[in-house]
């Protein structure tokens, strides 16, 4: 019979909980760098993906739904405590419902693990919308980096709230 010791109990507790975390977080979408003819062209640029909730109040009731977007990132500044970067072009689809991306900005704040973003676009009524988002990201070994995000997606008449995990290549 195998006698452990207290401490060599705790390891392996830490060890299976790690292992455990590890298994258990959710499939996020593989953000790759977008795929054009012209590797100019594409140089620096970056796709977000992200997967969640839409939390929406409707009569005073709390209605959730699935939301996910995709946003084509590209820097504009980086130094040693700041990136910068402008939003090309993307999609968020909420209930089923496609919004485009046209424009926007943000930026990666290195030493709080911290990002901002507000980008602005069209619904499928052509009515124009605006979503804000800020989230705090962990790297995930290599080059991949996940987040958690809360965002604001504002039309002219809803505002719905967006609970979602993303991740990005780098």
């Amino acid at each position: 019979m195998i006698t452990l010791s207290k401490k060599r109990k705790q390891v392996i507790a830490v060890t299976a909980i790690a292992l455990v975390l590890i298994v258990t977080l959710p499939c996020v979408a593989y953000a790759e760098s977008p795929s054009t003819s012209s590797t100019e062209s594409n140089w620096g640029t970056r796709l977000l993906g992200a997967r969640g909730i839409a939390v929406e109040k409707i009569d005073d009731q709390a209605i959730v739904t699935q939301a996910n977007f995709k946003l084509i990132l590209k820097p504009t500044e980086v130094n040693a405590t700041i990136i910068k970067f402008n939003v090309i072009s993307g999609t968020v689809q909420v209930n089923g419902t496609s919004y485009t991306i046209t424009s926007g900005n943000g930026a990666v704040i290195r030493d709080k693990h911290a990002f901002l973003l507000q980008v602005e676009g069209t619904g499928p009524s052509s009515e124009p919308i605006t979503l804000k988002l800020a989230g705090r990201y962990f790297w995930m070994w290599g080059h991949l980096y996940v987040a958690r995000i809360a965002g604001l997606l504002q039309s002219d008449n809803a505002k719905t709230l967006l609970l979602l995990r993303a991740a990005i290549r780098v």
